[in-house]
């Protein structure tokens, strides 16, 4: 019977004068599953009592039944992808069978999902209440972070052949912003590693002068991105893509510390404080500033 009433209904158009009517019920109908939903449709046609059999196996529904059935469809329809985020996407030349997902805690980072990988395609849900950064697995040492909040729908898109430089996440800022940052530290490694060459060839060599060439050459790199990052988190203080450069580092040498950089991780805090106050990130930080 339900099915023949959702065939008859889909394609109505919806009457904002009975918009009004059943908003009461939106939230009941977001928080609740399928079974309630039925339940709550029931007690309407019960109430009213305007639904006449005319000819047999055949419904015939009034015009207002029709609005109030479409409306609280699309309602439940919609409070299905609340408090979730989808993931999906295309990675050419990948013979994974799966993906492993993770998520980044302030304290540890948790495996919470395996991502079915099947033609170069996934697509997966993470149930989530609030905003989080992850971790999608493709190898030992290749792992793509993003970060993502309920209602979110991100699309992956790469080559495994060389996943760092061809992957693109596409969805919301903040990952957009935690791509940029990423992609500018991968851009000192590179450097620094062509510099780590010259150091172990001039060592072998004994040449001091150059060696000392080649530490300021570092260092000067080191300041260059330190000095990017600082801009890039006074310039975007609300995102958590600014927790995450603050803690980015070159190998063992973080770029900053909460000590000595204190001024600039509570600029971080009071802007994230405002934007995602129940976070866990945002109240570790708390913690870490009350230190």
């Amino acid at each position: 019977m339900l099915i023949n009433i959702i065939a008859i209904i889909i394609g109505i158009n919806f009457n904002l004068l009975w918009y009004k009517q059943i908003f009461a019920d939106k939230k009941k109908i977001s928080k609740n599953n399928l079974e309630n939903l039925l339940i709550l449709l029931k007690s309407w046609f019960k109430t009213n009592n305007q639904i006449n059999i005319k000819k047999k196996n055949a419904i015939f529904v009034p015009m207002k039944f029709k609005i109030i059935f479409s409306f609280i469809l699309v309602v439940f329809l919609w409070s299905c992808n609340q408090n979730k985020i989808i993931i999906s996407g295309e990675i050419e030349h990948c013979d994974n069978s799966y993906l492993v997902l993770m998520q980044i805690l302030p304290q540890k980072i948790v495996m919470i999902d395996t991502v079915l990988f099947l033609n170069g395609k996934f697509s997966h849900y993470i149930k989530s209440e609030e905003v989080g950064v992850y971790l999608l697995q493709f190898s030992d040492d290749v792992f793509l972070s993003f970060i993502a909040n309920s209602g979110d729908k991100l699309i992956f898109s790469g080559d495994a052949a060389n996943i760092l430089k061809t992957y693109n996440i596409q969805g919301n800022e903040e990952t957009e912003l935690l791509i940029e940052t990423r992609r500018k530290l991968d851009q000192i490694y590179q450097q620094t590693e062509l510099l780590s060459k010259e150091f172990v060839r001039y060592t072998d060599n004994d040449d001091f002068d150059s060696i000392k060439k080649i530490d300021s050459a570092y260092t000067a790199l080191f300041d260059t991105h330190k000095a990017y990052l600082a801009d890039f988190i006074r310039s975007h203080p609300d995102k958590l893509a600014s927790l995450m450069a603050f803690y980015q580092a070159l190998g063992r040498n973080a770029f900053f510390s909460v000590e000595e950089d204190r001024e600039l991780l509570e600029v971080i805090y009071v802007a994230l404080s405002k934007k995602y106050p129940n976070s866990i990130y945002v109240k570790d930080l708390a913690e870490k500033l009350e230190e």
